[in-house]
């Protein structure tokens, strides 16, 4: 028969055990959602560029000012377009950066978790 600390020990461990399984489960579902989203907006503008590049396709050089300009006549739509795609690739690494920085928070939180006791009891 166990004692008291003994099944105290056991549920804390049954409860730590789930919340992992659900936050490694979480996790999931959001890198799934984030590929899912970078796929999309990959094949939204896979379809949208080419059409804009072909209509700014000239071979004269009379628009010099526009050379590397995939819009076209329109300058405003060119940099408000970049300024989006920025700011999403800005927000895309700030999620990594902190994901990344969360992870190896509970990796270190279990490297030190491990080293207390090995039953899981607290001392």
């Amino acid at each position: 028969m166990r004692s008291n600390e003994e099944r105290i020990a056991e549920v804390k461990r049954r409860i730590e055990k789930r919340e992992r399984e659900e936050r490694l489960h979480r996790s999931r579902i959001t890198g799934i959602c984030a590929v899912a989203a970078s796929l999309v907006l990959i094949i939204c503008l896979s379809f949208f560029i080419p059409d804009a590049a072909s209509r700014n396709r000239n071979n004269s050089y009379s628009n010099y000012d526009m050379a590397a300009s995939i819009f076209g006549n329109s300058e405003a739509l060119g940099y408000i377009a970049i300024g989006l795609l920025a700011f999403l690739l800005g927000i895309c690494v700030t999620i990594l950066c902190f994901r990344i920085r969360l992870l190896d928070g509970q990796s270190q939180d279990t490297e030190d978790k491990k080293g207390d006791r090995e039953d899981g009891a607290d001392q």
